[in-house]
């Protein structure tokens, strides 16, 4: 036998430690998927319900986003980002009903570059029933922090991030 199974491990046990350790967090907090559009995905198939719910992004923003709403049949309510490049809190919160489901906050964005203040952050957590997903796709190029140092504080809190950018790994799709 060489030790190498046709199957690998199906809960990617050893992989979850290692990015538990560099992380800081716990392996139960770790969900992989073959790149973090496929865990976005995942997070609007679970959380949403084709043709009744809605969420909210920030545009401009990570396109994906849209995508995967049309492609769930999720209302995609866009709130532009201010002047600043900030999240507007009293617009995105004027447009929150009983059916939105997930905000999405990309920061470090995508295209613009700047990470979102953690006041406007928090006042979004603390104000929004629903799930607020951070997508840190780009958090390794930041001077900002890292929202894992705060993710135990707010159950509402969802954070993606990938291997691609900072460890140029995306021919491995891993998110």
């Amino acid at each position: 036998e060489n030790g190498v199974n046709r199957y690998p491990d199906p809960q990617q046990l050893k992989l979850k430690q290692e990015l538990a350790s560099q992380k800081g967090v716990s392996v139960s907090n770790i969900l992989l998927g073959n790149g973090s559009d496929e865990v976005l995905d995942l997070i609007f198939r679970a959380f949403c319900r084709p043709q009744v719910d809605n969420v909210i992004t920030l545009p401009p923003t990570y396109g994906m986003y849209k995508v995967l709403a049309e492609l769930n049949e999720i209302e995609d309510r866009k709130v532009l980002l201010k002047n600043d490049f900030q999240p507007d809190f009293e617009k995105i919160h004027a447009e929150v009903d009983d059916m939105t489901k997930l905000i999405f906050l990309c920061s470090p964005n995508n295209p613009t570059g700047n990470s979102f203040s953690e006041a406007s952050v928090e006042k979004i957590l603390k104000n929004f029933s629903g799930l607020v997903v951070i997508d840190e796709a780009y958090i390794d190029f930041s001077a900002g922090r890292s929202w894992l140092e705060r993710l135990e504080e707010f159950p509402n809190l969802v954070l993606t991030q990938t291997l691609s950018k900072a460890y140029g790994l995306a021919g491995i799709r891993l998110g």
